[in-house]
């Protein structure tokens, strides 16, 4: 009997969007730390301290709960997909060195923590805590390279399909991965996994300060602490300027590589549903500087392998329009906080008339918006390549590309059977686990 894919890829969706969150919070938690604390040390203004203290305990509190976590994932996905082993092999370089980054985490993160105020030189203090840092960063740029991959076939890796050949292992394997040559390996790294890199680790820390930058809003309305409005300006002006960044710059890069590799994931994204060649001109006029290119549409490829039709909302609503909103309110905000009552000076008067409105709707409207177009982008993505990962197009010459790659059923543990309880217990279970590192949080903030 053929295995239901859907409640299994939103099983390991949950876990997976519950271990991002963690180590999205992570990486822009340890960042803001570092950044509160290069301010210390420049200004020598206690407040910068102590806020700069705490964020460190946050992420460290973070890091511990998404480092247990993420070993659970693991070996979640390990259990769903288990076929996927049989091709990790020639990806393995990435997971390799992300040992390192993560050995990285563990021994100089609580050395970080635990010495604030023992150790005299203060740079030599935020120093540590760059290497921590490192070693959060350099992991997230590991696992992004092998996600990367899965969306877009890094070149020289080919797919064999034992199956063409009359063959399988243990009648279960179908496909493997091979490269012409070991040093290969390294086009993990090649400039489109690049591009797909920082665009996730940029969307991890622009989630991450919006959710912070909404709480510092939401209480800064209320306590009027100067404290919270110092942190607040180190925030919104660089918060909008790496929105501008990600959705500007790499963005484009990034649509230009799934114009190049996967068309049938661009008509998805683009909502181009029709059959056949047909002018869009206002994607063309992005990608090529006219308005008369033709695209392939949506229905120009067969059911089988079309991914859902919900990416066109997760992308041009969730991940463009939010992403839109998030960069307009923190450039506002932002302005508004760092010059406040000069506004009128320099030409921003009607922004200061619109102060007591712009605060009160950005307390939410900015975390909402940084976290919906986290998830936009992750579910466009992710979905917008099902049902196949390594995913890669070759031109024809009677009809659309033919998308090639290895499809999702062909990596699923044909031996599992979970019933749908089953699946809803393992769902509650992932999303819950987030608010452990929360709690956490709260115990420690509610102390100080």
């Amino acid at each position: 009997m053929p295995i239901d894919l859907t409640p299994l890829r939103v099983l390991s969706a949950s876990g997976i969007i519950a271990h991002l969150s963690l180590a999205s919070s992570f990486l822009g938690t340890i960042a803001l730390a570092l950044v509160l604390e290069y301010k210390y040390l420049r200004t020598k203004d206690n407040a910068y301290f102590q806020k700069a203290r705490m964020f460190s305990v946050i992420s460290t509190i973070i890091f511990g709960v998404g480092a247990a976590y993420g070993t659970f994932a693991e070996f979640g996905l390990v259990t769903v997909w288990s076929n996927f082993i049989a091709m990790i092999g020639a990806i393995a370089l990435p997971f390799y060195l992300e040992l390192f980054a993560f050995l990285f985490e563990v021994v100089v993160l609580p050395i970080y923590t635990v010495t604030w105020e023992k150790i005299k030189n203060g740079w030599l203090h935020f120093f540590i805590g760059v290497i921590a840092a490192f070693g959060g960063y350099w992991s997230a740029y590991n696992i992004l390279a092998v996600m990367a991959s899965l969306s877009m076939l890094p070149p020289g890796l080919q797919i064999v399909n034992l199956s063409q050949q009359g063959q399988s292992i243990s009648k279960a394997i179908t496909y493997l991965l091979v490269w012409s040559s070991p040093t290969q390996m390294l086009n993990m790294y090649w400039w489109g996994a690049q591009v797909f890199i920082f665009h996730g680790i940029l969307a991890a820390v622009i989630v991450s300060w919006s959710l912070i930058s909404g709480v510092y809003i939401y209480k800064y309305i209320r306590d009027r602490d100067p404290v919270r409005k110092k942190v607040l300006n180190l925030m919104l002006l660089p918060l909008a300027v790496l929105t501008a960044i990600q959705g500007l710059v790499l963005g484009h890069f990034q649509s230009e590589l799934v114009l190049s590799d996967d068309p049938l994931k661009l008509a998805a994204l683009e909502g181009m549903y029709w059959s056949g060649l047909k002018v869009d001109p206002l994607t063309s006029f992005v990608a090529y500087g006219t308005f008369n290119h033709q695209f392939w549409g949506y229905y120009s490829w067969p059911a089988s392998i079309r991914p859902p039709t919900f990416v066109t909302f997760a992308y041009l609503v969730m991940m463009v329009g939010f992403g839109i909103v998030l960069g307009i309110l923190t450039l506002a905000l932002g302005l508004d906080y760092a010059f406040e009552e000069n506004l009128k000076k320099i030409g921003f008067g009607w922004l200061y008339k619109l102060q007591p409105w712009l605060k009160k709707i950005s307390q939410y409207l900015i975390p909402f918006s940084g976290i919906t177009a986290g998830i936009g982008g992750a579910l466009a993505t992710e979905s917008g390549r099902f049902p196949l990962i390594f995913v890669s197009s070759v031109p024809t010459t009677s009809g659309p590309p033919e998308i090639t790659g290895v499809p999702v059923s062909a990596i699923v543990n044909v031996a599992l059977n979970m019933p749908v309880w089953e699946v809803a217990l393992l769902i509650i279970v992932a999303l819950s686990i987030p608010f452990v590192a929360v709690y956490g949080i709260w115990v420690y903030v509610s102390k100080r």
